[in-house]
C-alpha cells in the first residue's frame, strides 16, 4: 500500500483547497506536469500557460503555498497516528465508480479495510423514523446480501442506516460507513460504538472530511454522492417524499446507479418516498434483497441500461 510522506499530503491538502481546481482540472495539472515538485516549482506564467489555472487561482495558489503549514501538519500527523488513510484523488486506488461520477470527493479519508472499496457494495438507505417493519426490511436485507458476499453502505444516521450496518455485522459480513463528520466527531453520538465495531470487525469508514470536523447540513448532502458513488445498487427501504433518503435516491438517479425498493405491496411505512422513487428516479420494486441480487448477476432481468442512456 503507498504511503504518501507528511509533507506531500500537507502540499496536496493545501492544492485541493485552491477555488476552481476541481476534480477536472486537478487531474489534468498532474498529466501536464510530470511529478508534483514541477507542479510546486512551476512559477506562476508557467501555471498560466497550462490553460488550467486563471489568474484568480495562482494567486489563491500562492497565497496557500507560503501560508502557515501548523494546521495542515496537524491533520496529516493525526491521520498517520490513527493509521487513517489520506487518498489523493490522484491515488490510483481512488474508487473507480466513483471518480467517475460527477463532482467526486478531492481527498478521502479512510479508517479501516480500504480494499473493501473494490468489493461489489450495495447502498442501503432510508428514513430516520422509520416503522419496525422498514428496519426489519433493511436489517433482513443486509443479512441477506452480505451472506452473498456484498458489502453494505450507509450513512451511520439513525433507523434505517442503523438497521443495515448492524444487519451487516450480524451476518458477519463487511460494512462501510460514509460519514458527514470527521472521525473524531461522531454523529449521531450514541451511533460512535457502531462506528468503533464496523472498524474493529473489518470495515471501513469514510469521510471527505478531517478527523475533527464538526459537520454541517452541506457536508451531509454531499456525503450522498460518496454513498451511492462506490455502489453498483442502492435500495432505498422506507422515506417520506423529502429529506436525506429521497436527496440520496435524486443523487443516485442522477449517478446513473441503479435504484431498488420494497414492493408496495409489502406495506412498509412510510412509503410515501417509495412511490416518488418508482414513478419519478425508475426504481424497481422488489419483494426481497434477493430479487435485487438476481437483478444484478442477470441485468436482462431488470432494463439497467436506461441508467446509461
Amino acid at each position: 500500500m503507498k504511503n504518501y510522506d507528511e509533507q506531500y499530503l500537507v502540499n496536496w491538502l493545501k492544492l485541493s483547497l485552491v477555488k476552481g481546481l476541481g476534480p477536472s482540472r486537478i487531474t489534468r495539472l498532474f498529466e501536464h506536469f510530470n511529478s508534483f515538485e514541477e507542479i510546486l516549482d512551476a512559477s506562476s506564467e508557467k501555471l498560466f500557460s497550462t490553460r488550467i489555472f486563471n489568474e484568480k487561482m495562482i494567486e489563491e495558489w500562492n497565497k496557500l503555498k507560503s501560508a502557515s503549514e501548523d494546521n495542515f501538519h496537524k491533520v496529516v500527523q493525526e491521520c498517520q497516528e490513527k493509521n487513517i488513510l489520506i487518498m489523493p484523488l490522484i491515488d490510483p486506488r481512488y474508487p473507480k465508480k466513483l471518480k467517475q461520477k460527477p463532482s467526486p470527493p478531492m481527498t478521502l479519508y479512510l479508517w479501516g479495510d480500504v480494499e473493501l472499496l473494490d468489493r461489489q457494495i450495495i447502498a442501503i438507505v432510508g428514513t430516520r423514523e422509520p416503522s419496525e417493519k422498514a428496519v426489519k426490511f433493511a436489517y433482513d436485507s443486509a443479512k441477506g446480501l452480505s451472506k452473498k458476499n456484498f458489502v453494505i453502505a450507509s450513512g451511520g444516521a439513525r433507523g434505517i442506516d442503523t438497521a443495515a450496518h448492524r444487519g451487516c455485522l450480524d451476518a458477519s459480513g463487511k460494512t462501510i460507513c460514509i460519514l458527514a463528520n470527521g472521525f473524531f466527531q461522531p454523529y449521531p453520538p450514541e451511533n460512535a460504538p457502531l462506528f468503533d465495531e464496523i472498524r474493529q470487525k473489518g470495515g471501513l469508514l469514510v469521510s471527505e472530511n478531517t478527523p475533527n470536523f464538526p459537520g454541517n447540513r452541506f457536508a451531509f448532502i454531499n456525503r450522498n454522492r460518496i454513498t451511492s458513488g462506490i455502489s453498483e445498487a442502492v435500495l432505498l427501504c422506507a422515506s417520506l417524499t423529502n429529506g436525506g433518503a429521497m436527496v440520496q435516491t435524486k443523487i443516485a438517479y442522477e449517478q446513473r446507479v441503479p435504484i431498488f425498493v420494497p414492493s408496495t405491496k409489502l406495506g412498509i411505512k412510510p412509503n410515501e418516498g417509495i412511490f416518488k422513487a418508482i414513478e419519478t428516479y425508475k426504481a424497481k420494486e422488489i419483494q426481497s434483497a434477493g430479487e435485487l441480487e438476481n437483478c444484478l448477476a442477470s441485468p436482462s432481468n431488470y432494463s439497467l441500461n436506461k441508467y446509461i442512456e
